[in-house]
């Protein structure tokens, strides 16, 4: 028998993601639920603006056993809710690549160590706290406070940056008592009216990302609860909804928490939820990257949504061990001293140099090891064997352990887990197990952080009780790309063109590359045309640059860059009119086409006309000059 006296508390999803946007008033929420087939079509409201997405938190309650009871809410408790943002990125470190890695350390021929060096190092001594935007703590009470957003006691708007209010996002509770961060409204900008000039580093620059703790106190009766806490990352927006990348957060955190504790290692992989999931996004980034589309995309030989296909890799019998085999082959492994630039996946790595190249194996990203361990068991024939997946449960048929499983997992498994140079929504110390009280849940750092010098290297990045000894507020984004616009418009795929046309890539789940437009979609859907011509309109060679108009040549193929003084500096006023690609049914007429087609929605930017000369050097994501 479950013993229902309550224990402990704890705040759910243990990280809530929240992203901003430039909406006056609408937000939706992020995914609460694995498999959740959301049907969220509205990222913009009716003027065109982008939605902010919230980050919901929820209580739950635990017995000593530590099983799950059931959830808390205001009509069960008194839950007083505190949250601290932070946005300290101009007052950090600049970022040049990920200082785990070998090539940080100086572990690569004739790559020197790295040492990376303070952002705005002009300003010295007491003036650099105008660079941290820190206003404090938020608390509130009580269900449905702050519906509208207008309470200014709930706002985080009191940070600074040299001496200008920043405006970081506000605190609201649901008509449960549920906690509600909303983060800020996409808005960057210089203090002296510099333009941007790198991909990560842009002095005189902040963004309004954020990061920080939520903490709840909860009132049973007589009894007073401090919960659980947990973390809230406040992130750019997600340009692709539903396109999960390769290597997902959750999938980075799993890893990470079986190395604090193996024993959440399964002992068996699940085809359907641990092998499944990484070979349909195969398929599903082919919806924003070509390349991935003309490889495992609808109609590719190594389709991994075609269901004939997939019933013979959830086959565990000897007749199958040929093609799991295959497939694990084709993976590149972990950790790999020599490099495998044909294995999957073809994405850059953490230690990617363009100009001029590095020959370094992590110049490709790997999956994670555990991933790459379960498929090995996968291969060899040994997982749990279901011939159909299994059908999504609705929230209210769900028990509260599934809850909380589903809260934890679903809105990480919509961010990236790699490659880190720097990432989209957090980076390279999230792999760091000292960053973690337990796994899943990042921990508070306990007493003042010191000053880390003006330049860190991996050695101090590293080092026990050091700057990833738990976190403070702004903690988390600090490490990104400052500000957030210049990273995403230089993410580019295929920076040579010997390569490929296509690939390698970055993130196209989150920033695409190259989308089925809303006039092809139409010619699609159109059943009065030619099936010839609607077949076209779904063809590799019809997909458009995402980053047309900014980067790109609109409407030409194979594409070319523009010339343009500052692509970068246009894409922090224009990420609010690109393209948000959302599912969108496929033909009804044609059973055999995709039954599900991703299209670029929403896009307002009127391309100029430019020189059709490639872009200058200066503009790849991965500026040449790097050691110090």
């Amino acid at each position: 028998m479950t013993d229902d006296i309550i224990a402990r508390v704890a705040i759910h999803p243990a990280i809530g993601i929240a992203r901003v946007g430039n909406s006056p008033d609408g937000f939706f929420f992020g995914p609460e639920a694995i498999g959740e087939n959301r049907n969220e079509t509205a990222y913009r409201d009716l003027s065109g603006c982008v939605k902010r997405q919230a980050a919901r938190f929820r209580i739950y309650a635990f017995n000593a056993a530590g099983q799950v009871l059931k959830e808390l809410t205001a009509a069960d408790a008194d839950i007083s809710w505190r949250v601290e943002l932070a946005n300290r990125k101009a007052d950090w470190f600049e970022f040049d690549q990920a200082l785990d890695i070998p090539a940080s350390r100086g572990d690569i021929p004739n790559v020197r160590a790295f040492a990376s060096l303070r952002r705005n190092r002009s300003l010295q001594g007491l003036d650099r706290a105008k660079l941290r935007i820190e206003p404090g703590s938020r608390s509130l009470t009580g269900a449905d406070v702050n519906r509208h957003g207008a309470d200014a006691r709930y706002s985080f708007d009191t940070g600074q940056f040299m001496g200008k209010n920043i405006y970081l996002g506000e605190l609201r509770t649901d008509e449960a008592g549920r906690l509600l961060v909303l983060g800020g409204r996409g808005e960057s900008a210089s203090y002296d009216g510099s333009p941007p000039s790198g991909f990560a580093n842009n002095d005189t620059w902040h963004d309004d990302t954020s990061d920080g703790p939520v903490t709840a106190v909860v009132k049973l009766g007589n009894r007073e609860l401090v919960a659980t806490g947990a973390w809230v990352v406040v992130a750019p927006p997600d340009f692709a909804p539903g396109v999960q990348a390769l290597v997902s957060g959750w999938d980075l955190l799993r890893d990470v928490g079986c190395q604090i504790d193996p024993a959440l290692r399964p002992a068996q992989p699940s085809f359907w939820s641990d092998i499944y999931p990484l070979l349909r996004r195969f398929a599903d980034n082919g919806w924003v990257n070509a390349g991935f589309a003309r490889e495992f995309g609808w109609n590719a030989p190594q389709n991994f949504r075609d269901d004939a296909l997939l019933r013979r890799l959830a086959d565990p019998s000897p007749r199958q061990a040929g093609l799991r085999r295959s497939v694990l082959d084709n993976f590149r492994r972990p950790a790999s001293p020599v490099i495998q630039a044909d294995a999957w996946p073809p994405i850059y790595g953490d230690g990617v140099v363009i100009d001029p190249p590095v020959y370094d194996p992590d110049a490709w990203m790997a999956i994670t090891p555990l991933q790459y361990s379960l498929l090995e068991q996968w291969a060899l024939g040994d997982f749990e064997h279901i011939a159909v997946a299994p059908a999504f449960k609705p929230w209210n048929q769900m028990t509260a352990a599934e809850q909380v499983a589903g809260l934890d997992r679903a809105v990480l498994d919509e961010t990236t887990g790699g490659p880190f140079h720097p990432g989209a929504e957090f980076t390279w110390p999230m792999r760091i197990a000292s960053l973690y009280d337990e796994p899943f849940r990042l921990k508070a750092r306990k007493g003042e952080e010191p000053d880390w010098g003006a330049e860190i290297t991996s050695t101090t990045a590293l080092a026990p009780a050091g700057p990833l000894d738990g976190c403070t507020p702004g903690s988390i984004t600090r490490w990104m790309a400052c500000p957030w616009q210049t990273d995403t418009a230089s993410c580019l795929s295929a920076y040579r063109p010997f390569g490929g046309e296509y690939l390698p890539t970055f993130w196209p789940a989150r920033v695409p590359n190259d989308v089925l437009t809303e006039a092809d979609y139409e010619v699609l859907m159109d059943v009065r045309r030619p099936v010839e011509e609607r077949l076209q309109a779904l063809s590799v060679e019809r997909r458009q640059k995402w980053l047309r108009g900014i980067v790109y040549q609109a409407g030409v193929y194979p594409p070319q860059m523009i010339k343009q003084p500052n692509p970068r500096a246009v894409f922090v006023d224009a990420w609010s009119h690109m393209g948000i690609v959302t599912p969108r049914p496929g033909p009804a007429d044609q059973p055999d086409w995709p039954h599900t087609v991703h299209v670029e929605t929403g896009r307002a930017i009127t391309p100029p006309r430019h020189d059709a000369t490639l872009h200058t050097e200066s503009f790849w994501k991965h500026d040449p000059t790097r050691n110090r």
